[in-house]
């Protein structure tokens, strides 16, 4: 969120804190629709894909990203770190290697990586830092 956008929201200059657990106010989601608008291949489901951007400067983002129930290949687009707040996701990467991930858990993930994302539940909600490299 840049600082003006920041100031509108009423956050500018305090903290956010993330808890895992149920993950009540979604009102400042913002639907990014299918995930090939990030460069996602739906393999299961229809899952869509919502953000909620709490800080954006130059090729740095954070806040709160939403899925729905579904599996998608992706190619992460960025270097990522992110924490699980609310159900389950299963994070396969290239060589087959696979963690089920529930709140409180966090996961690192480089840009260019291919990994399969799956969410069995009804959503799963995490809270992320992610930058663009290169560019």
């Amino acid at each position: 969120m840049q600082a003006s956008a920041a100031k509108a929201a009423g956050r500018e200059g305090k903290m956010i804190v993330y808890t895992p657990g149920p993950v009540r106010d979604t009102s400042r989601f913002v639907s990014l629709g299918a995930p090939e608008n990030l460069g996602g291949k739906t393999l299961e489901g229809k899952p869509e894909i919502f953000a909620q951007v709490d800080f954006k400067e130059g090729a740095m983002t954070a806040g709160l990203f939403m899925a729905t129930r579904g599996k998608v290949e992706v190619t992460f687009p960025f270097t990522e770190h992110a924490t699980i707040l609310e159900g389950e996701v299963i994070i396969t990467d290239e060589s087959g290697q696979s963690h089920t991930y529930r709140p409180g858990d966090s996961y690192f993930i480089r840009q260019g990586q291919v990994v399969l994302w799956d969410v069995k539940g009804e959503r799963v909600i995490k809270s992320f830092f992610n930058i663009v490299q290169g560019g």
